[in-house]
């Protein structure tokens, strides 16, 4: 029988291309069943289990600090604490007057509420956060309403 020139039925390095294809498809079972978790960063929250669908009653914890944060003069915010003095100058000391509050015997695993307005900047409440945590208070909620505001003026 003749050649006609044609590559011979079986060569000698296997084809490649059906198991390229059962790889990709096991590669996009996998990704598709696998959950990627997403972490918080560096400011970890816990949700109260009481809220939501099947949430208990509500219960209310007094604070053992309010803090509110009010729009200020030239995008700075000014600092109010309610039952303390009437304005704080900065945030460090905010943090001087909080662990006041612990020396003269507020419990530091109490809960700290920021209430700041809507207009005050995003950075504002996380110096104010980092104020509590230097003190050493750890237990901080946030607030929009204005319940805070309205005690002051």
């Amino acid at each position: 029988m003749k050649d006609h020139g044609l590559p011979p039925a079986h060569a000698e390095a296997p084809n490649l291309a059906p198991m390229v294809d059962v790889v990709m498809v096991i590669l996009i079972f996998f990704m598709l069943g696998t959950t990627f978790a997403v972490f918080e960063g560096v400011l970890p929250t816990q949700l109260p289990s009481q809220i939501g669908p099947g949430g208990a009653a509500s219960v209310t914890i007094l604070p053992t600090v309010r803090i509110a944060l009010l729009e200020g003069d030239g995008g700075q915010c000014r600092i109010v604490v309610i039952g303390g003095p009437a304005a704080m100058p900065g945030f460090e000391a905010l943090a001087a007057f909080l662990r006041e509050r612990i020396a003269a015997g507020a419990d530091p695993e109490g809960r700290v509420l920021i209430e700041a307005e809507p207009s005050v900047a995003y950075q504002q409440v996380v110096s104010a956060m980092d104020a509590c945590v230097r003190a050493g208070f750890g237990h901080i909620q946030f607030s929009v309403s204005g319940a805070a505001m309205a005690a002051i003026e």
